[in-house]
């Protein structure tokens, strides 16, 4: 019997062992998990692009661009906030007219991307745009495409779907009728921007002056049409 009680201790001790080892080694997968998780905007298998606007640290890779490059007085800034993004900021029509910031980092397409994917919202403003730059047409052309975003200042969240196809080229309020199609191939960054001024050129003005903001919670590029 007491041979037979300590080869049970004996057992009971390995087991407990092994138990605390397979412990162990869960955690510090988790941990390396958490640590090597793909980054916020990555492309993922398939070809996939996305961008997600509730990790805080998306925030740091936009800055300002605004309208001071044609005499105007409007800022902006990129802040994360109650597990949003936000572009906010005051837009001054004299002058420029125009509020935006710019992604920090180049971006690389898959080729047969044909749409963007957002979630935003807005404040029941009109002219909020997202501009793509590409390398066809560097120079201060960009493409851009007016958000379809609610006008009512208290509304929810919406899923929107932007076409590579109803993007138009534009150069400081300008239409740029000669720039080339637009191809998720030439796409190398993008921005965001409240402007007066029309998709592809010309005033819009029922654009007020004022505080803007423009919460944000992804971004996906993705091919639609088959």
């Amino acid at each position: 019997r007491a041979r037979v009680c300590a080869w049970a201790m004996a057992v009971v001790l390995r087991l407990g062992v092994l138990v605390a080892t397979a412990a162990v080694v869960g955690v510090l997968a988790s941990a390396i998990r958490w640590r090597t998780k793909p980054p916020m905007a990555a492309v993922e298998p398939g070809g996939s692009w996305t961008m997600d606007f509730t990790d805080p640290s998306v925030a740091d890779d936009w800055k300002a661009v605004d309208d001071r490059i044609m005499g105007g007085s409007s800022r902006s800034r990129v802040v994360h906030a109650d597990g949003v993004t936000s572009v906010e900021g005051e837009l001054v029509v004299t002058g420029g007219g125009f509020a935006s910031v710019r992604y920090g980092r180049e971006l690389r397409l898959d080729p047969e991307v044909d749409s963007l994917l957002m979630e935003a919202r807005g404040d029941g403003r009109l002219g909020y745009k997202l501009t793509l730059q590409t390398s066809a047409f560097p120079g201060g052309v960009s493409y851009q495409c007016l958000l379809p975003l609610s006008e009512s200042p208290g509304a929810e969240f919406e899923q929107l779907c932007l076409r590579l196809s109803d993007f138009r080229a534009s150069s400081r309020g300008r239409a740029m009728p000669d720039a080339p199609p637009l191809r998720a191939a030439d796409v190398r960054t993008m921005g965001l921007m409240l402007s007066r001024y029309e998709v592809g050129g010309g005033v819009k003005a029922d654009i007020p002056p004022g505080a803007f903001r423009l919460q944000l919670r992804g971004l996906r590029a993705v091919t639609i049409a088959r």
